[in-house]
Protein backbone atom coordinates (compact mmCIF):
# COMPACT_ATOMS: atom_id res chain seq x y z
CA UNK A 1 0.00 0.00 0.00
CA UNK A 2 1.41 3.48 -0.91
CA UNK A 3 0.88 6.19 1.34
CA UNK A 4 -0.36 9.59 -0.46
CA UNK A 5 2.36 12.58 0.45
CA UNK A 6 2.31 16.51 0.16
CA UNK A 7 5.33 18.16 -0.57
CA UNK A 8 5.26 21.34 2.49
CA UNK A 9 7.64 24.25 3.10
CA UNK A 10 7.42 24.23 7.16
CA UNK A 11 7.11 21.70 9.48
CA UNK A 12 5.96 23.92 11.91
CA UNK A 13 2.51 22.65 12.30
CA UNK A 14 0.04 20.42 10.05
CA UNK A 15 -2.39 23.04 9.89
CA UNK A 16 -3.72 26.58 11.25
CA UNK A 17 -6.00 24.38 13.39
CA UNK A 18 -4.26 21.56 14.61
CA UNK A 19 -0.88 21.82 16.82
CA UNK A 20 2.68 19.67 16.19
CA UNK A 21 3.51 18.13 20.00
CA UNK A 22 5.74 15.41 20.58
CA UNK A 23 8.58 14.54 18.21
CA UNK A 24 9.72 11.01 17.44
CA UNK A 25 12.99 11.23 14.91
CA UNK A 26 14.56 8.29 13.54
CA UNK A 27 16.79 7.86 10.69
CA UNK A 28 16.68 5.42 7.89
CA UNK A 29 19.10 4.91 5.29
CA UNK A 30 20.07 8.21 5.72
CA UNK A 31 16.77 9.83 5.66
CA UNK A 32 14.85 11.51 8.57
CA UNK A 33 11.61 10.32 9.41
CA UNK A 34 9.88 12.57 11.72
CA UNK A 35 6.71 11.29 13.98
CA UNK A 36 5.33 14.00 15.71
CA UNK A 37 1.82 13.99 17.95
CA UNK A 38 -0.64 15.95 16.33
CA UNK A 39 -3.90 17.42 18.17
CA UNK A 40 -7.51 17.14 16.86
CA UNK A 41 -9.09 19.98 15.07
CA UNK A 42 -9.69 23.08 16.98
CA UNK A 43 -8.89 21.77 20.79
CA UNK A 44 -7.53 24.05 23.21
CA UNK A 45 -7.22 22.24 26.49
CA UNK A 46 -7.27 18.86 28.14
CA UNK A 47 -8.70 16.49 27.75
CA UNK A 48 -9.98 17.13 24.23
CA UNK A 49 -6.35 18.43 23.06
CA UNK A 50 -4.71 15.24 23.79
CA UNK A 51 -6.55 13.27 21.82
CA UNK A 52 -3.56 13.14 19.54
CA UNK A 53 -2.63 11.05 16.62
CA UNK A 54 0.87 10.49 15.09
CA UNK A 55 1.87 12.04 12.11
CA UNK A 56 4.77 11.32 9.90
CA UNK A 57 7.10 13.25 8.01
CA UNK A 58 10.18 12.36 6.02
CA UNK A 59 13.17 14.25 4.23
CA UNK A 60 16.82 13.61 3.06
CA UNK A 61 18.18 17.49 3.92
CA UNK A 62 16.09 19.09 6.86
CA UNK A 63 15.03 21.71 3.99
CA UNK A 64 12.49 19.88 2.12
CA UNK A 65 9.78 18.04 3.37
CA UNK A 66 7.22 15.21 2.25
CA UNK A 67 4.58 14.73 4.83
CA UNK A 68 1.90 11.62 4.78
CA UNK A 69 -1.69 13.02 3.94
CA UNK A 70 -2.69 9.99 6.66
CA UNK A 71 -1.66 9.51 9.89
CA UNK A 72 0.53 6.89 10.81
CA UNK A 73 -1.65 5.42 14.43
CA UNK A 74 -5.23 7.21 15.25
CA UNK A 75 -6.69 6.71 18.74
CA UNK A 76 -8.97 3.75 19.13
CA UNK A 77 -12.72 3.88 17.81
CA UNK A 78 -14.22 1.40 20.28
CA UNK A 79 -14.44 3.36 24.35
CA UNK A 80 -12.86 0.26 25.22
CA UNK A 81 -9.32 0.77 23.02
CA UNK A 82 -6.06 0.79 25.28
CA UNK A 83 -5.86 4.26 23.35
CA UNK A 84 -9.09 5.54 22.73
CA UNK A 85 -8.14 9.24 24.30
CA UNK A 86 -5.11 9.36 22.82
CA UNK A 87 -2.14 7.84 20.99
CA UNK A 88 0.56 9.47 23.09
CA UNK A 89 4.35 9.31 22.54
CA UNK A 90 7.11 6.65 21.95
CA UNK A 91 9.34 5.54 20.06
CA UNK A 92 10.44 3.75 16.35
CA UNK A 93 13.34 1.49 16.32
CA UNK A 94 14.11 -0.78 13.00
CA UNK A 95 13.70 -4.47 14.95
CA UNK A 96 15.27 -7.83 13.90
CA UNK A 97 12.71 -8.59 11.20
CA UNK A 98 14.45 -5.28 9.50
CA UNK A 99 11.03 -3.50 9.62
CA UNK A 100 10.28 -0.33 11.64
CA UNK A 101 8.29 -1.31 14.67
CA UNK A 102 6.78 1.25 17.23
CA UNK A 103 6.22 1.46 21.15
CA UNK A 104 3.73 4.34 21.76
CA UNK A 105 1.95 5.52 25.06
CA UNK A 106 -1.80 4.38 24.88
CA UNK A 107 -4.63 6.51 27.03
CA UNK A 108 -8.08 5.83 28.24
CA UNK A 109 -9.99 8.25 30.43
CA UNK A 110 -12.13 5.54 31.30
CA UNK A 111 -9.65 3.70 33.16
CA UNK A 112 -9.08 6.35 35.14
CA UNK A 113 -5.78 7.78 32.71
CA UNK A 114 -3.89 4.51 33.06
CA UNK A 115 -1.15 4.70 30.49
CA UNK A 116 0.07 1.62 28.89
CA UNK A 117 2.50 0.65 26.11
CA UNK A 118 1.38 -0.96 22.53
CA UNK A 119 3.24 -2.13 19.67
CA UNK A 120 2.50 -1.32 16.04
CA UNK A 121 4.22 -2.91 13.25
CA UNK A 122 5.73 -1.72 9.58
CA UNK A 123 5.41 -3.49 6.36
CA UNK A 124 8.56 -2.05 5.64
CA UNK A 125 11.52 -0.40 6.96
CA UNK A 126 10.06 2.95 6.14
CA UNK A 127 6.95 3.00 8.14
CA UNK A 128 4.58 3.13 5.11
CA UNK A 129 1.64 1.60 7.34
CA UNK A 130 1.41 0.56 11.19
CA UNK A 131 -0.74 -2.33 12.55
CA UNK A 132 -1.31 -1.91 16.30
CA UNK A 133 -1.42 -4.53 18.86
CA UNK A 134 -4.95 -4.66 20.15
CA UNK A 135 -3.66 -5.31 23.44
CA UNK A 136 -0.80 -3.60 25.51
CA UNK A 137 3.08 -5.05 25.45
CA UNK A 138 3.76 -8.37 27.24
CA UNK A 139 5.25 -7.49 30.45
CA UNK A 140 6.42 -10.95 31.81
CA UNK A 141 8.07 -10.36 35.32
CA UNK A 142 6.85 -10.43 38.68
CA UNK A 143 3.69 -8.50 39.45
CA UNK A 144 5.60 -7.20 41.93
CA UNK A 145 7.66 -5.51 39.59
CA UNK A 146 4.78 -3.28 38.53
CA UNK A 147 3.81 -2.42 41.69
CA UNK A 148 6.68 -0.63 42.39
CA UNK A 149 5.67 1.99 39.77
CA UNK A 150 2.33 4.08 39.81
CA UNK A 151 -0.50 3.14 37.45
CA UNK A 152 -1.25 6.74 36.08
CA UNK A 153 2.42 8.00 34.70
CA UNK A 154 3.92 4.82 32.84
CA UNK A 155 4.61 6.61 29.47
CA UNK A 156 6.76 7.87 26.72
CA UNK A 157 8.67 4.41 25.77
CA UNK A 158 12.07 5.15 24.32
CA UNK A 159 13.58 1.59 22.91
CA UNK A 160 16.96 0.81 22.05
CA UNK A 161 18.97 -2.14 21.39
CA UNK A 162 21.83 -2.41 23.85
CA UNK A 163 24.68 -4.18 21.52
CA UNK A 164 26.93 -5.08 25.13
CA UNK A 165 23.75 -6.58 26.54
CA UNK A 166 22.20 -8.05 23.84
CA UNK A 167 18.95 -6.99 24.38
CA UNK A 168 16.49 -4.24 23.38
CA UNK A 169 15.77 -1.78 25.93
CA UNK A 170 12.73 0.27 26.84
CA UNK A 171 13.65 3.04 29.46
CA UNK A 172 9.83 5.08 30.37
CA UNK A 173 8.74 7.71 32.12
CA UNK A 174 6.97 6.95 35.49
CA UNK A 175 6.50 7.38 39.34
CA UNK A 176 7.62 5.32 42.24
CA UNK A 177 4.77 3.98 44.07
CA UNK A 178 5.42 5.66 47.57
CA UNK A 179 8.06 8.29 48.49
CA UNK A 180 7.74 12.28 48.43
CA UNK A 181 5.02 12.78 46.53
CA UNK A 182 6.70 15.75 44.33
CA UNK A 183 10.01 13.96 44.33
CA UNK A 184 8.91 10.26 43.13
CA UNK A 185 9.11 10.92 39.18
CA UNK A 186 11.78 8.17 37.90
CA UNK A 187 12.76 5.77 34.64
CA UNK A 188 11.99 2.58 34.67
CA UNK A 189 13.50 -0.21 32.42
CA UNK A 190 12.42 -3.25 30.53
CA UNK A 191 14.30 -5.48 28.46
CA UNK A 192 13.50 -7.66 25.83
CA UNK A 193 15.38 -10.46 23.37
CA UNK A 194 12.39 -10.02 20.63
CA UNK A 195 10.62 -6.73 21.33
CA UNK A 196 7.80 -9.30 21.93
CA UNK A 197 7.97 -10.14 26.05
CA UNK A 198 9.23 -7.77 28.31
CA UNK A 199 10.69 -8.18 31.54
CA UNK A 200 10.55 -4.90 33.87
CA UNK A 201 13.20 -4.39 36.44
CA UNK A 202 12.05 -3.54 39.51
CA UNK A 203 14.39 -0.79 40.65
CA UNK A 204 14.33 2.59 39.01
CA UNK A 205 16.91 2.89 36.14
CA UNK A 206 16.82 6.92 37.13
CA UNK A 207 15.75 8.14 40.06
CA UNK A 208 17.06 11.81 40.78
CA UNK A 209 14.55 12.44 43.49
CA UNK A 210 13.77 15.94 42.52
CA UNK A 211 10.75 15.98 39.82
CA UNK A 212 7.49 14.99 39.45
CA UNK A 213 7.42 12.70 36.71
CA UNK A 214 10.20 12.66 33.47
CA UNK A 215 8.65 12.86 30.02
CA UNK A 216 9.87 11.59 26.49
CA UNK A 217 13.44 10.56 27.63
CA UNK A 218 15.86 8.73 25.18
CA UNK A 219 19.64 7.35 25.30
CA UNK A 220 21.86 7.62 23.57
CA UNK A 221 26.25 7.26 23.00
CA UNK A 222 28.41 9.47 20.81
CA UNK A 223 31.67 8.19 19.52
CA UNK A 224 33.69 10.24 22.85
CA UNK A 225 31.95 7.20 24.52
CA UNK A 226 29.93 8.90 26.78
CA UNK A 227 26.21 8.03 27.44
CA UNK A 228 23.74 10.64 27.29
CA UNK A 229 20.29 10.34 28.90
CA UNK A 230 17.52 13.44 27.25
CA UNK A 231 14.30 14.02 28.82
CA UNK A 232 12.16 16.33 29.40
CA UNK A 233 11.04 18.18 33.10
CA UNK A 234 7.71 20.30 33.58
CA UNK A 235 8.17 21.37 37.00
CA UNK A 236 11.40 23.29 38.66
CA UNK A 237 14.25 22.90 39.15
CA UNK A 238 15.72 23.30 35.83
CA UNK A 239 12.31 22.51 33.74
CA UNK A 240 13.00 22.37 30.41
CA UNK A 241 15.03 19.85 28.17
CA UNK A 242 17.76 17.95 30.82
CA UNK A 243 20.89 15.82 29.70
CA UNK A 244 22.90 13.79 31.91
CA UNK A 245 26.22 11.76 30.92
CA UNK A 246 27.48 8.38 32.18
CA UNK A 247 30.34 6.27 31.32
CA UNK A 248 28.18 3.16 30.92
CA UNK A 249 24.56 3.15 29.64
CA UNK A 250 23.61 1.87 33.44
CA UNK A 251 24.89 5.61 34.78
CA UNK A 252 25.36 6.71 37.16
CA UNK A 253 23.93 9.47 35.50
CA UNK A 254 26.05 12.78 36.58
CA UNK A 255 24.79 16.48 36.12
CA UNK A 256 27.00 18.34 34.15
CA UNK A 257 28.34 21.35 35.43
CA UNK A 258 28.10 23.12 32.34
CA UNK A 259 26.92 26.38 33.88
CA UNK A 260 22.89 25.33 33.06
CA UNK A 261 22.63 22.29 34.73
CA UNK A 262 22.42 19.87 31.93
CA UNK A 263 19.43 21.98 30.60
CA UNK A 264 19.54 23.02 26.64
CA UNK A 265 16.92 25.43 26.87
CA UNK A 266 13.39 26.65 28.99
CA UNK A 267 10.26 24.89 29.42
CA UNK A 268 8.96 26.49 26.21
CA UNK A 269 11.08 24.13 23.84
CA UNK A 270 9.47 21.05 24.94
CA UNK A 271 9.68 16.94 24.89
CA UNK A 272 12.69 16.97 22.07
CA UNK A 273 14.15 14.03 21.47
CA UNK A 274 16.62 13.47 18.58
CA UNK A 275 18.11 10.95 16.08
CA UNK A 276 21.61 10.86 14.31
CA UNK A 277 22.42 13.56 11.86
CA UNK A 278 23.19 11.83 8.52
CA UNK A 279 26.63 11.20 7.37
CA UNK A 280 28.05 12.71 10.61
CA UNK A 281 27.26 10.32 13.38
CA UNK A 282 29.20 12.52 16.32
CA UNK A 283 25.83 14.73 15.99
CA UNK A 284 22.05 14.73 16.68
CA UNK A 285 19.34 16.68 15.76
CA UNK A 286 16.66 17.83 17.85
CA UNK A 287 13.20 18.09 17.60
CA UNK A 288 11.03 19.60 20.00
CA UNK A 289 7.54 22.20 20.04
CA UNK A 290 6.92 25.99 21.66
CA UNK A 291 3.80 25.70 23.70
CA UNK A 292 0.40 27.62 22.06
CA UNK A 293 -0.96 29.96 24.57
CA UNK A 294 -4.64 30.42 24.27
CA UNK A 295 -5.90 33.90 23.82
CA UNK A 296 -8.68 33.86 26.12
CA UNK A 297 -7.68 32.87 28.97
CA UNK A 298 -3.86 32.92 28.47
CA UNK A 299 -3.18 29.75 29.61
CA UNK A 300 -0.53 27.64 28.33
CA UNK A 301 -1.55 24.03 25.72
CA UNK A 302 0.23 20.95 25.35
CA UNK A 303 1.51 21.43 21.66
CA UNK A 304 2.25 24.63 19.42
CA UNK A 305 4.51 25.10 16.90
CA UNK A 306 7.62 22.74 16.21
CA UNK A 307 10.73 24.64 16.07
CA UNK A 308 13.61 24.90 14.02
CA UNK A 309 15.50 21.82 14.05
CA UNK A 310 18.56 22.03 16.12
CA UNK A 311 22.15 20.28 16.30
CA UNK A 312 23.95 18.63 19.18
CA UNK A 313 27.21 17.70 19.65
CA UNK A 314 29.65 17.20 22.53
CA UNK A 315 32.47 19.58 23.74
CA UNK A 316 35.95 17.52 24.39
CA UNK A 317 34.42 17.83 28.35
CA UNK A 318 31.65 15.72 27.57
CA UNK A 319 28.90 18.85 27.66
CA UNK A 320 26.91 19.36 25.23
CA UNK A 321 26.26 22.44 23.39
CA UNK A 322 22.95 23.23 20.82
CA UNK A 323 22.90 25.35 17.66
CA UNK A 324 20.33 25.79 14.67
CA UNK A 325 21.37 23.20 11.43
CA UNK A 326 23.30 25.57 9.56
CA UNK A 327 21.93 24.05 6.21
CA UNK A 328 18.12 24.86 7.61
CA UNK A 329 19.04 28.64 8.07
CA UNK A 330 21.00 28.79 4.63
CA UNK A 331 17.71 27.60 2.59
CA UNK A 332 15.19 29.47 5.05
CA UNK A 333 17.10 32.82 5.05
CA UNK A 334 18.90 32.59 1.77
CA UNK A 335 18.07 36.27 0.74
CA UNK A 336 20.26 39.08 1.35
CA UNK A 337 19.91 41.48 4.53
CA UNK A 338 17.40 43.49 4.54
CA UNK A 339 19.01 45.48 7.18
CA UNK A 340 22.50 45.49 8.10
CA UNK A 341 24.43 47.76 10.62
CA UNK A 342 28.21 47.26 10.76
CA UNK A 343 28.49 48.97 13.61
CA UNK A 344 26.14 49.95 16.81
CA UNK A 345 27.51 51.29 19.79
CA UNK A 346 25.51 52.27 22.80
CA UNK A 347 26.38 54.37 26.09
CA UNK A 348 24.72 54.88 29.47
CA UNK A 349 26.46 56.36 32.46
CA UNK A 350 24.86 55.41 35.45
CA UNK A 351 21.65 54.32 33.94
CA UNK A 352 19.50 52.54 31.37
CA UNK A 353 19.18 53.88 27.41
CA UNK A 354 16.99 51.65 25.28
CA UNK A 355 17.11 52.34 21.36
CA UNK A 356 14.44 51.61 19.33
CA UNK A 357 15.56 49.47 15.55
CA UNK A 358 12.24 50.90 13.80
CA UNK A 359 13.35 49.20 10.36
CA UNK A 360 13.10 45.40 12.04
CA UNK A 361 9.25 44.28 11.34
CA UNK A 362 7.76 40.77 12.13
CA UNK A 363 5.45 40.48 9.36
CA UNK A 364 7.57 37.47 7.79
CA UNK A 365 9.98 35.19 9.92
CA UNK A 366 13.06 37.00 10.30
CA UNK A 367 16.58 35.97 11.70
CA UNK A 368 18.88 38.02 13.56
CA UNK A 369 22.68 37.35 14.02
CA UNK A 370 25.21 39.71 15.42
CA UNK A 371 28.66 39.66 17.49
CA UNK A 372 29.73 41.17 20.48
CA UNK A 373 32.38 43.09 20.29
CA UNK A 374 33.13 44.51 23.81
CA UNK A 375 31.58 45.70 26.94
CA UNK A 376 31.62 47.35 29.61
CA UNK A 377 28.22 47.46 31.00
CA UNK A 378 26.57 46.14 33.81
CA UNK A 379 24.23 44.40 31.49
CA UNK A 380 22.82 44.79 27.37
CA UNK A 381 20.72 43.03 25.03
CA UNK A 382 17.54 43.03 22.92
CA UNK A 383 13.53 43.61 23.30
CA UNK A 384 11.24 42.34 21.67
CA UNK A 385 7.63 43.56 21.40
CA UNK A 386 7.89 46.48 23.51
CA UNK A 387 5.82 49.38 24.17
CA UNK A 388 6.12 53.34 24.94
CA UNK A 389 6.58 51.98 28.86
CA UNK A 390 9.49 49.58 27.46
CA UNK A 391 7.02 47.28 28.88
CA UNK A 392 8.13 43.69 27.04
CA UNK A 393 10.07 40.69 26.27
CA UNK A 394 13.84 40.96 27.13
CA UNK A 395 16.96 39.06 26.00
CA UNK A 396 19.67 40.38 28.69
CA UNK A 397 23.44 39.51 28.98
CA UNK A 398 25.01 39.83 32.55
CA UNK A 399 28.73 39.79 31.92
CA UNK A 400 30.32 37.77 34.70
CA UNK A 401 34.12 36.81 34.17
CA UNK A 402 36.62 35.79 31.36
CA UNK A 403 34.23 37.04 28.53
CA UNK A 404 31.31 35.04 30.02
CA UNK A 405 27.97 35.90 30.62
CA UNK A 406 24.79 35.08 32.78
CA UNK A 407 22.10 34.94 29.71
CA UNK A 408 18.19 35.27 30.46
CA UNK A 409 15.34 35.93 28.78
CA UNK A 410 12.58 37.66 30.56
CA UNK A 411 9.11 39.50 30.32
CA UNK A 412 9.36 42.97 32.11
CA UNK A 413 8.13 44.53 34.05
CA UNK A 414 7.74 42.15 36.84
CA UNK A 415 4.39 41.52 39.29
CA UNK A 416 4.70 43.63 42.20
CA UNK A 417 4.22 42.75 45.76
CA UNK A 418 0.65 42.71 47.06
CA UNK A 419 1.33 45.69 48.97
CA UNK A 420 2.42 47.68 46.25
CA UNK A 421 0.37 46.39 43.78
CA UNK A 422 -2.97 47.86 45.72
CA UNK A 423 -0.80 50.79 46.35
CA UNK A 424 -0.82 51.90 42.66
CA UNK A 425 -3.35 49.85 41.21
CA UNK A 426 -1.11 47.83 39.41
CA UNK A 427 -2.09 44.04 38.88
CA UNK A 428 0.23 42.72 36.52
CA UNK A 429 0.08 38.70 35.00
CA UNK A 430 1.79 36.45 37.42
CA UNK A 431 2.87 34.00 34.88
CA UNK A 432 3.66 30.07 35.53
CA UNK A 433 7.00 30.73 33.55
CA UNK A 434 8.05 33.89 36.29
CA UNK A 435 9.25 37.00 35.16
CA UNK A 436 12.41 35.00 33.98
CA UNK A 437 11.60 32.47 31.34
CA UNK A 438 15.07 30.93 31.20
CA UNK A 439 18.19 31.76 31.93
CA UNK A 440 21.90 30.04 31.46
CA UNK A 441 24.93 30.55 33.59
CA UNK A 442 28.73 31.21 32.16
CA UNK A 443 27.67 31.02 28.51
CA UNK A 444 30.72 32.43 25.89
CA UNK A 445 29.80 35.56 25.40
CA UNK A 446 31.98 36.38 22.68
CA UNK A 447 30.12 33.94 19.71
CA UNK A 448 27.98 34.82 17.32
CA UNK A 449 24.36 35.27 18.59
CA UNK A 450 21.23 33.78 16.14
CA UNK A 451 17.55 35.12 16.91
CA UNK A 452 14.92 33.92 15.03
CA UNK A 453 11.48 35.05 14.95
CA UNK A 454 8.37 33.86 13.33
CA UNK A 455 4.86 34.79 14.31
CA UNK A 456 4.91 34.77 18.09
CA UNK A 457 7.79 32.37 18.05
CA UNK A 458 11.23 33.50 19.80
CA UNK A 459 14.40 30.96 19.44
CA UNK A 460 17.66 32.22 21.07
CA UNK A 461 21.14 30.59 20.44
CA UNK A 462 24.00 31.85 21.98
CA UNK A 463 27.21 30.01 23.39
CA UNK A 464 26.01 26.71 22.66
CA UNK A 465 22.38 27.40 24.86
CA UNK A 466 19.10 28.24 23.14
CA UNK A 467 16.39 30.03 24.85
CA UNK A 468 13.14 30.27 23.28
CA UNK A 469 9.71 31.65 24.28
CA UNK A 470 6.22 32.51 22.63
CA UNK A 471 4.95 36.20 23.52
CA UNK A 472 2.40 36.89 24.96
CA UNK A 473 -0.25 37.13 21.95
CA UNK A 474 -3.29 38.14 23.73
CA UNK A 475 -1.01 40.90 25.91
CA UNK A 476 1.07 42.03 22.28
CA UNK A 477 -2.06 42.07 20.19
CA UNK A 478 -4.06 44.79 22.37
CA UNK A 479 -0.90 46.95 22.74
CA UNK A 480 -0.77 46.62 18.78
CA UNK A 481 -4.08 47.71 18.62
CA UNK A 482 -2.52 50.99 20.23
CA UNK A 483 -0.11 51.39 17.65
CA UNK A 484 2.43 51.62 20.34
CA UNK A 485 4.62 48.11 20.37
CA UNK A 486 7.79 47.89 18.40
CA UNK A 487 9.36 44.27 17.20
CA UNK A 488 12.91 45.09 18.40
CA UNK A 489 15.59 47.53 20.59
CA UNK A 490 18.70 47.74 22.13
CA UNK A 491 19.72 48.52 25.27
CA UNK A 492 22.64 49.15 27.42
CA UNK A 493 22.57 49.26 31.33
CA UNK A 494 25.65 51.45 32.80
CA UNK A 495 28.22 51.02 30.46
CA UNK A 496 29.27 50.98 26.78
CA UNK A 497 28.39 48.06 24.28
CA UNK A 498 29.21 47.67 20.88
CA UNK A 499 27.61 44.79 18.42
CA UNK A 500 29.27 44.34 15.60
CA UNK A 501 27.60 42.73 11.91
CA UNK A 502 23.91 43.17 13.25
CA UNK A 503 21.86 41.77 10.56
CA UNK A 504 18.18 41.03 10.11
CA UNK A 505 17.56 38.76 7.07
CA UNK A 506 13.58 37.88 6.56
CA UNK A 507 13.12 34.29 5.40
CA UNK A 508 9.80 31.78 4.82
CA UNK A 509 7.80 29.79 6.88
CA UNK A 510 10.02 27.21 8.28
Amino acid sequence: MLTSTSLVSSIRRPSRDTAAADAIPILVDNEYHLFHLTTPPSTVHHPERLRSSWSHLRSKCLTQWQRNEEFALSPGKSPQSPDADGVWTGSAITGPDGNMHIFYTGYNLSENGKQVIIHATSEDRLGSRFTKSADPINITSDSSNRAAFEDIDFRDPYVLYNEEEKLYWMILGTRLASGSHWTRGCLALLTSKDLQAWTLEPDPFYAPNDMMCPECPELFSLPNGKWYLVYSRFTTPNAGIVYRVADSPRGPFRTPRDGSGGRLDGRRWYAAKSCPKAHDLSRRIFFGWIADQCVEDGKWSWGGDMAMPREVRAKEDGSLVISPVEATLDHVFSALPSFDIPKIELEAIGGTMTKILDKVKCERPYMITFDVVSSSAASFGLVFDVDSDLKGCYLRFVPTFNGRCTVSLAMAPAPLDDFWADQYQLYLPRAVDGPEIVKHENVEANKTVTILRSGDTLEVFVGGRSLSYRILASDAASRKGNGVVRDVGVFVEDGIVQYSDFRVTEGMDY
